[in-house]
């Protein structure tokens, strides 16, 4: 388990990295849509190695991108990955397609709205605002996997507590990074104008 959950990490970073790495120093409007692009493919490499526990439930982090583009690019950047997502979920198939359709819809209908309110935040209240969307979006999964469920047995509190606590813990180092870099930019940007 500890394997996969770093390597799904290692998959949410890499955007952060790349935009760092490559695009910090010079922002264009291009660069949004590029950031969409590596975010679709973070949520896709999320969705291919999936993170499985030792009681037998599988679960993943491909929400996390979805959530950040969704706070910090509204409508217009979420959609290609809604598309994304859903392609990807019907093309592994399998029990719960059409159940994550369904739930990736309400998301999509729900955390895009948040942007404006989310963009005038201070950067401390943009990071517990993103950690407390995640958790509540886990929330809302792990309410209906429930009622889907005869039985909600240690194995599916255990879960809970896990999925709970990995998306707070991984949207908050995340939400970190970002807000980190959009202060160096805003500083340098500053440093340039005097």
């Amino acid at each position: 388990m500890i394997e996969s959950l770093l390597l799904n990490f290692l998959f949410l970073l890499f955007p952060v990295l790349t935009f760092l790495i490559f695009f910090e120093n010079r922002f264009h409007t291009y660069n949004q849509y590029f950031l969409t692009h590596l975010s679709s493919i973070s949520m896709v490499l999320c969705m291919a190695f999936p993170i499985r526990l030792e009681i037998g439930f599988i679960f993943d982090l491909r929400y996390i991108p979805f959530l950040i583009i969704a706070l910090f690019g509204g409508f217009k950047f979420t959609f290609p990955l809604f598309i994304v997502l859903n392609a990807y979920r019907f093309l592994i198939g399998g029990e719960g397609t059409i159940h994550s359709f369904i739930f990736a819809s309400v998301i999509f209908t729900i955390v895009p709205l948040l942007h404006k309110w989310f963009m005038h935040q201070s950067k401390k209240k943009r990071i517990w605002s993103a950690v407390m969307v995640s958790i509540l979006t886990m929330l809302l999964y792990l309410t209906i996997l429930g009622t889907l469920m005869p039985v909600l047995n240690r194995e599916f509190w255990t879960l809970t507590l896990n999925a709970l606590t990995t998306y707070a813990v991984v949207m908050f180092i995340i939400m970190i990074l970002i807000e980190q870099i959009r202060a160096n930019i805003k500083n340098r940007e500053s440093t340039q104008q005097s």
